[in-house]
């Protein structure tokens, strides 16, 4: 009988506090980290060398350079020459003119796509958070790094989104955390 109530005090002892924030910001970062890797293997970002491949001889005239899908840009001033044997150099052949708008595009819709399952995730874990699941470590965990998924998403997506669109996304967080801290955590009234 004295083993029992022994074993129901040790359970009932609280943790220190930096034991429990310790575990709170290692659900919350890893959590994060977590919801980063399923982002990238979901939506991998588009590779560059991909669009914009680097040319195995450097070209010295326009022609060279449209052959290797290069815009030939001339020098304003008076042509550079190396070497009297060789070429006079009148200008520099820009290799991403024409291949970055395509992966400028392709960056964009993955930034949209990761956003989209940022905030899916974040949102679930949010809500996971809010029910009560028995610890409130794990439960505050899991709100706060929802809460941090919806910031990496945006933060990612931020950049590519319109005015009215950020001003939306801001909206509806703010709309949605308002609405679970009234819901979870409002204060009782007494009549």
């Amino acid at each position: 009988m004295e083993e029992n109530i022994a074993v129901k005090n040790i359970k009932k002892q609280q943790h220190p506090k930096f034991v429990r924030w310790a575990l709170l910001i290692g659900i919350v970062v890893i959590l994060n980290i977590f919801f980063v890797v399923i982002q990238q293997i979901i939506f991998p970002a588009p590779d560059y060398l991909t669009y914009c491949p680097r040319p195995t001889v450097q070209a010295r005239d326009a022609s060279s350079c449209d052959s290797q899908n290069g815009v030939w840009t001339e020098y304003p001033q008076k042509p550079i020459i190396q070497d009297s044997s060789m070429k006079e150099i009148t200008g520099y052949c820009d290799y991403s003119a024409k291949c970055q708008p395509a992966y400028k595009q392709a960056r964009g819709q993955q930034r949209l796509y990761s956003f989209i399952l940022m905030t899916v995730l974040g949102v679930i874990a949010i809500v996971i958070g809010v029910v009560p699941i028995g610890s409130s470590i794990v439960s505050s965990g899991l709100s706060y790094g929802g809460v941090v998924a919806l910031v990496i998403g945006s933060m990612q997506y931020w950049g590519d989104a319109g005015n009215w669109l950020r001003l939306i996304i801001s909206a509806i967080a703010l709309i949605a955390l308002i609405g679970i801290g009234v819901r979870r955590f409002g204060d009782e009234r007494h009549e």
